[in-house]
């Protein structure tokens, strides 16, 4: 009897000594938490997709950190790398793609739809017939045309600074500083602004597409705003409104 006790305290003893000395430990990782939202190529929130991030958990190091959009599209990963590529799982309606992400806190993805494939992809289904009348070859007039776009029919510019994109960059790099805010909160990452490029080349419709917080973005916006107006894209030769994206690295020094 006396030697069961003992054998009770001695598993007893083990157990309180493993528990203090699992909460004691203490393990230290360069992670950040980061949330957004997933987005279809029409806007719509992606609900209940998930998002897998190259990070393990700390507990299960052969597990990675994942997660699932809500109905409103909107997701959260905690304790992943600041410098991290996180996958979107398969999905028959939308094609998946890594999504790199450089230390921003706030991301918003968007998916483009999947391409269509017929179920008989891996073999050609034919339906055939015997001709009853000769095969002809159609024939057509050309005719001119007086549409002075026509020779641009194809032509495809992308929106671009009037002095040049170089001379943005210069601007953006002049004007935007680092918030004292962030500075103090010890705040790194890259933040990502698109806009659109009205006709008369105006920037406009400014949104985050990736942003870290305590004002950063809101300098990259103004910076947008007072570098002036842009060249408009032009789209088969005629002017048309098109979107252009802008990226910024916030980053911290230690000397």
């Amino acid at each position: 009897m006396r030697s069961f006790f003992s054998l009770l305290l001695i598993l007893a003893a083990s157990r309180l000594f493993a528990q203090q000395t699992k909460k004691d430990s203490i393990v230290k990782r360069d992670t950040i938490n980061i949330h957004g939202y997933v987005y279809d190529e029409a806007g719509k929130p992606v609900k209940y997709i998930e998002l897998r991030s190259s990070q393990k958990y700390i507990d299960f190091d052969r597990v990675n950190i994942t997660t699932r959009t809500d109905t409103s599209g909107h997701f959260t990963l905690e304790g992943v790398k600041f410098n991290d590529t996180l996958t979107v799982e398969e999905n028959i309606l939308y094609a998946s793609k890594p999504v790199y992400n450089e230390g921003s806190r706030f991301l918003i993805i968007y998916l483009p739809f999947a391409a269509l494939k017929d179920v008989n992809q891996k073999g050609q289904m034919i339906i055939s017939a015997k001709r009853t009348r000769a095969k002809t070859v159609p024939s057509f007039i050309r005719k001119s045309s007086n549409d002075p776009y026509c020779p641009f029919i194809g032509l495809h510019l992308a929106p671009r600074y009037k002095s040049g994109n170089e001379r943005f960059i210069q601007l953006v790099n002049q004007q935007v500083h680092y918030p004292t805010k962030a500075v103090e909160n010890n705040i790194e990452g890259t933040v990502q602004i698109a806009f659109k490029v009205e006709k008369d080349g105006t920037p406009t419709g400014f949104k985050v597409l990736k942003g870290v917080g305590y004002g950063c973005e809101e300098e990259v916006i103004n910076s947008i705003k007072n570098s002036g107006t842009w060249i408009p894209g032009i789209e088969n030769g005629r002017l048309v409104v098109m979107e252009q994206t802008v990226s910024v690295e916030f980053k911290l020094t230690d000397k």
